[in-house]
């Protein structure tokens, strides 16, 4: 079973972040968490992975302190990285970035 976390009223970030799924035991997964990972299969630096993004490192670094999130924008060309790493990528979007299930009665 997977929960969405919604964005609350006064979240700064509600209207460009995706919705966020936690795990059964009720962790939440976290972009940060993500972008953290997914630059490590990559065995890039927060600098080099900046680079590859278009963006600068202290962005990069926002992002896995959570502090900000990534624009939609930058959000679609993470998960092109990820769909080019193959299976860890498959894995990695289906953690973090699961597609939301189609309800029968809707």
């Amino acid at each position: 079973m997977i929960l969405e976390i919604l964005p609350q009223a006064g979240d700064k970030w509600r209207d460009t972040c995706p919705t966020l799924p936690t795990m059964e035991l009720g962790k939440p997964l976290k972009i940060s968490d993500l972008i953290r990972e997914l630059r490590q299969q990559l065995d890039l630096s927060q600098e080099k992975f900046a680079a590859k993004l278009g963006v600068s490192l202290r962005t990069v670094n926002r992002w896995e302190n959570g502090s900000t999130v990534p624009s939609p924008m930058a959000l679609k060309l993470i998960e092109e990285m990820l769909e080019k790493m193959g299976e860890v990528g498959k894995r990695l979007v289906n953690e973090y970035l699961p597609k939301p299930e189609q309800r029968e009665d809707s």
